[in-house]
């Protein structure tokens, strides 16, 4: 049998065998998440025979959405195609805040949030991103308790995880390279984002202590202190250094070209005076 030929069944035979396999996983996925969307009463949108449907709806009092996300890898010519799973956080924040691992970090990085700092929570990864508009006030936000349920989260095998508050709303995300076929194992991973969800919200008085921490911020600015002493010391020349300063700035300036060009016209014109 010609070569070309093995070649071209071979490589048929890869393709068909890939499309098959990927048919049963969305129809696997499809039909989980169309069982988990109705015994949760939530909505359900098939978005094409070949594509990952949608669901949205609420559970335990959270505002949850399932859907297909995609991501540039590095050289943004390939894209990689992941489930996403999105919780809406309920308080009002008075700040701006962003937590990331993973493929999420760079999407962190194109929010305008200036400060950045590692926590010394247990388990924290040097790939892990926290940023804050306000330094004070994320480190009062971010407690212990808090960043140890995040971080347990983005040990999830393969997960990428971001919490971003913006425009005091808040929202925690997952995205997983798993099809999550199995409606158990969704149930299960959404309720496990709900339990974090709910320490990330703020307490009942809470947000006036951050904004009462972003006031000790903005009132402890750095000021630049002259020393009163170097003041009076007249940036450390005396009254007679100064003298002797501004005379030899007058010898200067008599010295110069154009004075002494006249200087020597008045010698020349007294010589010829007294001739």
């Amino acid at each position: 049998m010609n070569i070309y030929i093995i070649i071209w069944l071979s490589i048929s035979l890869f393709l068909l065998i890939f499309w098959g396999w990927t048919l049963f996983v969305v129809i696997r996925q499809k039909q989980a998440w169309k069982l988990y969307a109705g015994k949760r009463a939530m909505r359900y949108h098939n978005m094409g025979m070949f594509s990952t449907p949608m669901v949205s709806g609420a559970v335990d009092g959270y505002g949850v959405s399932l859907f297909a996300s995609e991501h540039s890898e590095l050289d943004e010519r390939s894209q990689r195609r992941l489930t996403a799973i999105e919780i809406s956080l309920q308080s009002d924040y008075p700040f701006v805040c962003a937590v990331a691992s993973g493929g999420m970090v760079s999407v962190v990085d194109a929010f305008d949030i200036r400060h950045e700092y590692k926590p010394q929570t247990k388990g924290w990864d040097n790939s892990y991103i926290l940023r804050s508009s306000d330094m004070k006030m994320g480190r009062a936000y971010f407690t212990d308790d808090r960043l140890e349920k995040i971080v347990d989260l983005m040990k999830t095998n393969k997960a990428w995880v971001i919490l971003a508050i913006v425009q005091d709303r808040g929202i925690l995300r997952l995205d997983t390279p798993y099809p999550i076929d199995n409606p158990k194992e969704l149930d299960e991973l959404i309720k496990k984002m709900i339990v974090v969800a709910k320490a990330l919200e703020l307490n009942k008085g809470e947000d006036k202590d951050l904004i009462r921490k972003q006031s000790e911020t903005d009132s402890s600015q750095a000021v630049l202190a002259v020393d009163d002493d170097l003041l009076d010391d007249h940036l450390g020349l005396e009254l007679e250094e100064d003298e002797t300063l501004v005379e030899s700035v007058i010898a200067v300036k008599d010295a110069s070209p154009k004075k002494a060009a006249k200087g020597k016209k008045s010698a020349s014109s007294n010589k010829n005076a007294s001739k």
